[in-house]
């Protein structure tokens, strides 16, 4: 008869049997399963300077929340091949009397398809990423998921360009749209900007609708302010108004310095502060200042332009010609409700009434002033839309927004 009081020998189980993992070993496995991205692209991707710094965050965006990043460019050109494309500017220029545009050269980009690939060579990647590439992505060789990232297609930037497509030689032309409908056509996945952008890859070239997500632009800052801090321009008695921009012209400079006068002559005292460009000598006013340049990547710059968010009460950007400036987003962060144009992909991330107003490409700077001064002068409304314009950003207009919905594209698309 077995003996039922005899002690029982306590077996380990096979959890206990396993030595637990380290925190180092955990985060090394979890570094095997983050995506290796290959983030392609012409320019320095490290240069806050390049594209209004969107090349810059989003590389470190797909840092932080989706994988690995491998940064390729930028693209170091050959000299004899510069040269050439010098030469050819030169001759479209002073016997053709047009201009021709060597970013959408077919050889140029062929040297850069290949440069970008040699880059490549040895590495594992998941995905590729061509932040503002189609030129060098047109040429390139690969069995990797491409996913294409831009604020227009060659054709609707150069239809909107027109002060600058208008001289271009007709060959640069048929060489943008070219390279466009082969990066296009290659692509996985299409992420664009806006609607607009979006509309222009269905229309001129055809891409299918399924294959193309809307995804809005982050602001191009490191740290966003507390949301206490975007009330203190309240307390500021004298309306500012900011206008920075790098193009005085097609950023409707001249209707910016328009408002400015109009505002004075309805009595109400407002300063315009003009950042990123020197306007034309005709435009003088002793309440507008200049500041002629800053460079996000110097501290001291970076303090500055951080200082003119805080201080102004609206940014004014009466745009004549755009695609998506990245510069709405980063007002938003600041509670500064952005006055701009309705053209191109600009009312994607100015919604009138919550972060701004859009007003049609014809308003002039009576209309831009009496605005202002309707919104300005009703407290109660003014403070309103400076929490609403917050509320934009940290719901639409951030980079972490940008990454949650990166992510869910990527799953839809089994990417």
């Amino acid at each position: 008869m077995k003996d039922t009081n005899q002690p029982k020998t306590a077996y380990p189980s096979v959890t206990d049997q396993l030595e637990k993992p380290s925190w180092s070993e955990i985060r090394a496995a979890q570094a095997v399963q983050r995506v290796k991205i290959a983030y392609y692209c012409l320019n320095d991707p490290l240069d806050k300077r390049s594209w209004s710094g969107i090349p810059y965050y989003l590389g470190q965006t797909l840092h932080k929340h989706i994988g690995e990043v491998d940064f390729l460019g930028p693209v170091k050109v050959p000299w004899l091949l510069e040269k050439t494309m010098r030469a050819v500017m030169k001759f479209t220029r002073y016997v053709l009397r047009r201009e021709y545009l060597p970013q959408y050269s077919l050889l140029k980009n062929k040297w850069a398809a290949r440069y970008l690939k040699q880059r490549m060579k040895g590495k594992q990647y998941n995905l590729l990423i061509a932040p503002a590439a189609a030129s060098e992505l047109a040429f390139l060789h690969t069995d990797l998921p491409v996913v294409y990232f831009g604020d227009a297609t060659f054709k609707a930037y150069s239809n909107t360009y027109k002060t600058v497509f208008d001289k271009v030689v007709a060959f640069t032309k048929w060489e943008g749209n070219y390279l466009e409908k082969r990066s296009l056509k290659k692509s996985s996945l299409i992420v664009l900007t806006s609607r607009w952008a979006a509309q222009s890859a269905i229309n001129d070239y055809g891409v299918p609708a399924g294959k193309i997500e809307v995804i809005l632009l982050g602001a191009s800052i490191d740290h966003p302010p507390a949301r206490d801090i975007i009330f203190q321009k309240e307390a500021n008695k004298t309306l500012t108004l900011l206008f920075l921009a790098v193009d005085w012209e097609r950023k409707g400079g001249a209707i910016a310095f328009a408002a400015l006068e109009h505002l004075h002559k309805r009595g109400i005292q407002a300063r315009l502060v003009v950042c990123g460009v020197i306007p034309p000598p005709e435009f003088f006013h002793p309440c507008m200042d200049v500041i002629p340049f800053v460079d996000k990547n110097l501290t001291e710059d970076y303090k500055l332009f951080l200082e003119l968010f805080s201080s102004a009460h609206f940014m004014l950007l009466p745009t004549r010609a755009d695609c998506t400036p990245v510069v709405n987003s980063e007002s938003s962060a600041y509670g500064v409700p952005v006055i701009t144009t309705d053209v191109g992909g600009v009312s994607d991330t100015v919604e009138d009434g919550v972060n701004g107003y859009c007003l049609p490409l014809e308003a002039g700077g009576e209309a831009y002033a009496t605005l202002i001064a309707e919104l300005f002068a009703d407290k109660e409304r003014y403070h309103q839309l400076i929490r609403s314009t917050r509320d934009r950003y940290e719901r639409d207009l951030n980079w972490d927004a940008w990454a949650d919905q990166f992510k869910k594209v990527l799953e839809r698309h089994a990417l």
